[in-house]
């Protein structure tokens, strides 16, 4: 095998949060960066907080352009305000600073300045906010973003707009020296439609298009399609309206005196549909860990309204889609392409642990990537049209020898992050690491996991990182190639029915595939014995080191698989592969197999004992009367 520093050196309608210190508080402490900050009075807060919060609060109600006049922006920013600066002198905040533009006041200038200079005064301890009502458009010509100001008009669009560009870039500036900035954006309202310019649409697919950083969590009033929606008996917009109900104390989910980033979206996401009749849905993007924003104060609600609240119907029960679980991508956010396949690494990894338990029903991402492929959606579209219940995603970054992994659960048919936790070590570690934060993970979903499943997932593993990367560059899992699939052969499997199909319309019948054997649909026995057969051959060929063999296996066998399988195959001394759990499932193309494959053999480089393990899904396709893989990466 080559040397082993694979690693590398160093590595929108939007509330978004971004830290470059992690605060965990559900243990009894609040760390940031690992340190202690302060210890716990009796009533769980944090003693003599020293942290500052900065609040910058914009809203245009009132524009040049009259058809873009909204009812309450201008009171939603400084309603947004003064709730904020409740928590001076609270157990998270020393003081709150608070600076207020809205009408007139707003400017490109007065937006950006203020960001830099008042923004700017929060330090490493410190929590800046940013809260942005009004209007957001999309130019056509250039594709790019912006808010409009009260003077902006399509004729001043390039002066007179915030391209959100700049704006991103001012966020990154303050995120590096604060602590951590919370931004809340609420443009997605349909006023904007009314321009008269030909290129210009109401930017509603911003917060998808907003980057993210570490610790950067994005939520939006409204998600791509829908409106911000004001209403004259709540005296704010609707979105405004639910965070302004959540602060004061209702989002407090847990009861222990704080509103985490989690929590509040939580509350908001649930409230702000059943307030606009379903019409209007929040949207998140979330990267990193949960981050302890307010205190539940225990004061009166004192949300203003100009008349009686509506009376909300029950919270509808979602529908059940099982304990269905998808494992999406996990993101660099150093970027660092040395480092890519580490994300890959990871979702294999997570995919491999979550199938040993029995009560998940765990979507193979190969399904997942060609409906993200094809649809061209985010991971929640894709886990809503899939029929998956929650999924789990994520992000890294290295450091040195140093390796942070965060993951999250979220619910698919809400929106709403449910758990994350992070857990941080020497890069050897990477699987000690990765088999802790699964636990963790399960121990946030609704399944029982028994003795045998957990002893499994957290059982000692002696597997070298560099020759898990080199199997995966093997099995194709990890590279900038895609592997090809060849057309099916008329006599590939039975016509796909309906009965098979699984999610919205559109998902081809067959199309959905499941890693656990347990609620895989079978296909014809005759097939599935003849499947079998052929992977039973493709094991032995593998621990035979029988590359000719092997190729014969595939349709298409690419020099660049075999240079990866040799340099794999040469590595492992005395190889004895096992593949178990099998489950074969009727494909469109063919016939999909999953399995889990177990690996023996001695290091060629350290000559030490490794056992390596990875759970895999492939397509197969009969090709002249023979089964075979569907291609080489």
């Amino acid at each position: 095998m080559t040397a082993r520093g694979i690693w590398g050196a160093v590595g929108t309608c939007v509330l978004a949060l971004s830290a470059l210190y992690w605060v965990a508080a559900r243990n009894g402490r609040i760390v940031a960066q690992g340190q202690q900050l302060a210890p716990r009075a009796a009533t769980g807060v944090p003693a003599l907080p020293s942290a500052s919060l900065y609040v910058l609060a914009i809203g245009v109600s009132e524009y040049d352009d009259a058809g873009l006049k909204l009812r309450f922006a201008a009171d939603d920013a400084r309603a947004v305000a003064a709730a904020l600066q409740r928590q001076s002198g609270g157990p998270l905040y020393r003081q709150v600073k608070a600076q207020v533009l809205t009408d007139g006041q707003v400017t490109r200038e007065s937006v950006l300045d203020n960001m830099n200079r008042f923004l700017g005064q929060a330090g490493p301890g410190d929590v800046a906010v940013v809260f942005l009502a009004g209007h957001g458009v999309q130019d056509l010509a250039t594709g790019s973003y912006y808010f409009l100001p009260h003077a902006a008009s399509p004729d001043t669009l390039l002066t007179a707009g915030v391209r959100m560009t700049d704006f991103d870039e001012v966020v990154r500036v303050i995120r590096r020296n604060a602590r951590a900035v919370v931004v809340m954006l609420d443009t997605c309202h349909a006023g904007a439609m009314r321009l008269a310019a030909r290129n210009l649409v109401s930017a509603d697919d911003l917060p998808t298009r907003l980057s993210a950083g570490e610790n950067f969590y994005l939520l939006a009033a409204a998600k791509p399609g829908n409106d911000s929606k004001e209403r004259a008996e709540l005296g704010h917009g609707v979105f405004t309206y639910a965070v302004l109900e959540g602060l004061q104390g209702p989002a407090d989910a847990d009861g222990d005196g704080f509103i985490s980033v989690s929590e509040l979206f939580g509350y908001v996401a649930r409230l702000v549909p059943r307030l606009t009749g379903e019409q209007q849905h929040p949207y998140n993007k979330m990267e990193g860990t949960d981050l302890v924003f307010a205190a539940d104060l225990g004061e009166p609600r004192v949300v203003p309204s100009r008349g009686p609240v509506p009376t909300l119907p029950p919270e509808p029960t979602p529908a059940s889609t099982g304990n269905t679980i998808g494992v999406m991508q996990f993101n660099d956010l150093r970027g660092d392409t040395q480092n890519a396949w580490v994300g890959k690494a990871l979702r294999v990894a997570f995919n491999t642990e979550l199938s040993k338990v029995r009560a998940l029903q765990v979507y193979s991402p190969e399904l997942i990537d060609r409906v993200a492929h094809t649809r061209g959606a985010d991971d929640l579209t894709v886990a809503q049209q899939l029929g998956i219940g929650k999924f789990l995603t994520g992000s890294f970054h290295v450091v040195g020898t140093t390796i942070r992994i965060d993951a999250r659960i979220i619910d698919a048919g809400s929106g709403v992050q449910e758990g994350s936790d992070s857990v941080e070590g020497d890069q050897a570690q990477f699987f000690e690491l990765q088999k802790r934060l699964v636990i963790s993970m399960l121990r946030r979903l609704p399944v029982e996991l028994s003795a045998e499943e957990g002893k499994s997932i957290q059982r000692e593993t002696n597997t070298d990182v560099d020759a898990y990367r080199v199997l995966l560059e093997s099995e194709g899992l990890v590279g900038d190639a895609v592997a090809p699939t060849p057309a099916r052969s008329p006599a590939a499997s039975p016509a796909p029915t309906e009965r098979h199909t699984r999610g919205g319309a559109g998902i081809p019948a067959l199309a959905w595939v499941l890693t656990r054997p347990a609620y895989a649909v079978g296909p014809d026995p005759a097939v599935e014995a003849n499947v079998r057969v052929m992977l039973e051959a493709y094991r032995g060929a593998l621990q035979d080191k029988d590359l000719e063999r092997l190729a014969t296996l595939y349709v298409v066998f690419s020099q660049r698989q075999r240079d990866a399988t040799r340099a794999y195959l040469q590595n492992a001394g005395d190889l004895v592969i096992e593949f178990s759990d099998i489950s074969v499932t009727p494909h469109a193309d063919g016939v999909a197999v999953s399995y889990t494959r177990r690996d023996r053999f001695t290091d060629g480089v350290s000559g030490k004992p490794q056992r390596l393990e990875v759970r895999l899904t492939k397509i197969l396709v009969n090709d002249n009367g023979h089964w075979k893989m569907a291609g080489g990466s």
